[in-house]
């Protein structure tokens, strides 16, 4: 079984002849069948589709007939995302799509044991949480089954399970990639990014998947920028904040955080990054801000349901949406509000600096047996910093930056200018150039003996 690659050295060794679409794909769904029942990364796979095209994809190549730059490359994409624009240019670009990876119910809330579908895991220790909305996308690039995916992200569910599986994951500014409204609760802070290995993988899917589109009102006709071409490797006098956001939950950080985010630090330090120590405004309040509004759109979008199908849903699901009823309109409207002046706040402090980092997480992934306790959401609430980049839209990319006290990954978020991706991928691939942590791999043998096959 060949060892996981990035799409870019996928990309490089399909070109030169030295493996083929149709190796890749069966490569994959021998991984799938070795791991990915047990770690719950997919709700639907399509493997004889998937070889089909990869059959195709090859006698094009040999034809001369290249498609994109993902083309024979293949992906797995977040449930209700397989019909948006962006996996549409993803696969005119060449992708074959694995199957749909495993999400919450509807993409909000935690892991439901009475339902179904099973509960994504972590390949660095099984006995943990894969992360959020995009968890099986995420340990399906860790498990090595594909070099990347698709998720969506309205609070955490790209870069939370990107930093818990040890992988590259990018929410972009809101309205940079179309967003479809039935993906999920139709919520106005979910947008669709990559999940990779890389941030150079990263750069390579957004230019195929950013750009205006007329049937998506939320979508900025904005030019796009050839974000692999803008990689330097070098953040010469790029002025980098930092706020290790110790403050907020400090008391919960795994102990060798200070140590690994320093370290990241001193390594965008020798990129040429000027280190600037920064506060960043109204942490507590767009945390907030976010929850909110994900909650009162999640009820709008489902009431309808809730009143007649009730008994439909699972428990978990009831509870993250009936949650919005708790909220009154003008509650809705003073989060907006907020979010508003959030948004001014921030880009007054990126007029300073030219990025923002802080830990995507201050604690690694959360066992699976904790996750209905009581305790857990007073720690998600304190630990994981996600939901503040949301609230405010600008773009921000999870890398892994080695491991905590318990083994398992941890994450730096670096976020930016509305729109000015490229800068941020430029900080995340210089990162990377430097340190060798995304290029770890779990070694999961015997680690999912306990762990049951999904149904």
């Amino acid at each position: 079984m060949p060892e996981p690659m990035s799409v870019v050295e996928t990309a490089r060794v399909l070109r030169d002849g030295r493996t083929t679409s149709l190796e890749l794909v069966a490569a994959a769904i021998e991984r799938a069948d070795r791991f990915g029942g047990r770690l719950g990364t997919f709700v639907q796979r399509r493997d004889d589709e998937a070889l089909f095209e990869a059959e195709r994809a090859d006698a094009d190549r040999e034809a001369g007939r290249v498609r994109g730059p993902l083309h024979g490359i293949p992906l797995g994409v977040r449930d209700l995302l397989g019909t948006s624009t962006a996996v549409a240019r993803l696969r005119a670009a060449g992708a074959i799509v694995l199957g749909a990876t495993t999400a919450m119910e509807f993409t909000i809330g935690l892991p439901d044991p009475g339902r179904p579908t099973a509960v994504p895991r972590n390949p660095w220790n099984p006995a943990t949480w894969a992360g959020g909305g995009g968890s099986g996308t995420a340990n399906g690039v860790a498990a090595g089954i594909f070099p990347a995916g698709v998720g969506a992200d309205g609070a955490a569910g790209i870069r939370m399970p990107a930093a818990f599986c040890g992988v590259t994951g990018l929410r972009p500014t809101s309205g940079r990639v179309p967003s479809p409204v039935d993906a999920g609760d139709g919520r106005p802070l979910d947008h669709i990014g990559p999940v990779a290995r890389t941030a150079e993988d990263c750069a390579l899917m957004l230019s195929v998947m950013a750009g205006y589109d007329a049937a998506d009102h939320r979508c900025a006709d904005r030019a796009v920028p050839d974000y692999p071409a803008l990689l330097t490797g070098q953040l010469d006098g790029v002025r980098v904040g930092v706020d290790p956001l110790l403050r907020i939950g400090g008391d919960l950080a795994d102990p060798a955080l200070p140590l690994r985010f320093g370290s990241a630090l001193d390594v965008l330090a020798a990129a040429g990054a000027v280190i600037v120590d920064v506060e960043l405004p109204f942490v507590r309040e767009l945390y907030a801000a976010d929850m909110l509004t994900l909650a009162a759109e999640a009820l709008a979008h489902h009431a309808p349901d809730l009143t007649t199908r009730w008994e439909e849903f699972g428990q978990v699901g009831r509870t993250a949406f009936t949650t919005g009823a708790f909220y009154t309109a003008a509650d809705f409207v003073r989060a907006q509000g907020v979010r508003r002046t959030g948004q001014r706040a921030v880009n007054t402090l990126l007029d300073k600096v030219d990025l923002v980092v802080t830990p995507t997480a201050t604690v690694g992934a959360p066992r699976v047996d904790t996750l209905d306790t009581p305790g857990f959401m007073a720690v998600f609430r304190s630990a994981v910093h996600t939901p503040y980049w949301s609230a405010v839209g600008n773009p921000t990319l999870s890398v892994p930056i080695g491991f905590g006290d318990g083994g398992l990954p941890l994450g730096m978020q670096i976020s930016g200018r509305p729109f000015d991706e490229a800068t941020v991928l430029r900080a995340g691939e210089a990162y990377q150039r430097r340190a060798e942590w995304h290029g770890e791999v779990p070694d999961m043998r015997g680690k999912l003996a306990r762990i049951p096959a999904a149904a």
